[in-house]
């Protein structure tokens, strides 16, 4: 298992900061709307679905009491012990596996929806991932797959610590690069080369409040002031979220089908 599969299994370590459902957290209306949107795009009712990088269970949970039949999986038993105890309190049924997503221990054809949501950018071959994912997709099934974006404009946040690393003057010791970002067309590529096609395609938070802009190695200041972030993703971006504008925005999220059956 090399590196970044470990930090993802490990305890003590992405279930300590991955929290999308605290509202202290500056994405938080990011992940809420996220999720709305998914919902809405499925009927729930009775499917066979699949929730993929699970983690806590943000998006499963809400799936089961969508009336689906789901089955969540996630490299990360801590993670899982966590979503089921969220799932029983929130009266949900649901299955949980512990999984890696490169290798899904489930039969071809297995599921009507599947969802890999926030979680395709963490792992180190998101080809071979969406490829599993179409592989236990149904004739005609369907998936909501999101990636965070390569060319987003919280990106320039990133500018100085590139800058620094090219210059050799950040010698701070790191752990395994854990994330990987992606263009839209490359996206598309992943998608085609698995066999599915874009139903529909939407970007989100053109500008994001956890966009953090480095002074020192120990201070940084946010990029948009979180006020303002909140205000223009509620009042502002939604009418953009399908026009050229979203090749900019932090997140794109894709509904595709199994290619022929559109």
């Amino acid at each position: 298992m090399n590196a970044v599969k470990r930090y993802f299994r490990d305890p003590g370590t992405v279930a300590r900061w991955w929290n999308p459902e605290d509202e202290r957290d500056p994405h938080f209306a990011h992940f809420r709307e996220q999720l709305e949107w998914v919902v809405q795009q499925f009927d729930w009712q009775g499917a066979l679905v699949l929730d993929v990088g699970t983690g806590k269970g943000r998006f499963a949970i809400p799936f089961a009491l969508e009336r689906g039949q789901v089955t969540a999986t996630d490299i990360s038993a801590e993670m899982l012990s966590v979503a089921r105890q969220r799932a029983q309190q929130a009266g949900a049924v649901a299955s949980f596996v512990q999984g890696d997503a490169e290798r899904l221990p489930f039969r071809s054809g297995a599921f009507d929806i599947v969802s890999c949501m926030e979680m395709l950018m963490h792992v180190p071959d998101p080809q071979r991932a969406i490829a599993e994912a179409a592989r236990v997709m149904c004739p005609g099934g369907e998936a909501a797959l999101s990636i965070t974006n390569k060319w987003r404009i919280n990106a320039l946040a990133d500018l100085p610590v590139a800058l620094a690393r090219a210059l050799r003057l950040n010698r701070s010791p790191g752990g395994p690069q854990i994330a990987w970002y992606y263009s839209t067309k490359t996206f598309k590529r992943f998608l085609r080369r698995a066999g599915l096609r874009i139903r529909h395609l939407r970007g989100q938070g053109l500008f994001q409040a956890g966009a953090r802009l480095p002074v020192t190695r120990r201070f940084s200041i946010p990029l948009v002031p979180r006020a303002f972030a909140d205000w223009f993703f509620a009042r502002v971006e939604p009418p953009l979220r399908e026009g050229p504008l979203l090749h900019v925005m932090g997140t794109i999220m894709a509904i595709a089908v199994a290619e022929g059956e559109l």
